[in-house]
């Protein structure tokens, strides 16, 4: 492995930990939603990453998660990114309880 020390990039140590954090099935990063999110986009991002874990847990394409929620590829790529402005809480529960049998949203005052 090439030491990539002094060039603004991580070493090699580094990328290889990353890259298995990342590759982990159970890994639900939160890198893409702001702290000062409101709670609905809070509950679409969680609804992106339930989609995004079904798709490693089986070892999915995204072409392969697309054709099971009867949408575009594009738009599957924007859920597993967190791209959550583009979709409605509603659309992302659908999508959801298109995947898992048992899908429950809950509210509770804080």
């Amino acid at each position: 492995m090439k030491d990539n020390k002094g060039k603004g990039f991580p070493d090699d140590q580094t990328l290889k930990r990353i890259r298995e954090k990342f590759s982990d099935p159970k890994y639900e990063g939160n890198f893409a939603l702001p702290e000062s999110a409101s709670e609905v986009d809070r509950a679409k991002y969680q609804l992106c990453q339930l989609i995004a874990k079904y798709q490693r847990e089986h070892s999915l394409l995204q072409k392969q998660v697309a054709e099971k929620l009867g949408i575009d590829e594009s738009r599957i790529s924007e859920i597993l990114r967190g791209k959550i402005e583009s979709f409605t809480l509603d659309r992302l529960v659908s999508y959801a309880e298109k995947l898992y049998d048992n899908v429950q949203v809950k509210i509770v005052a804080a």
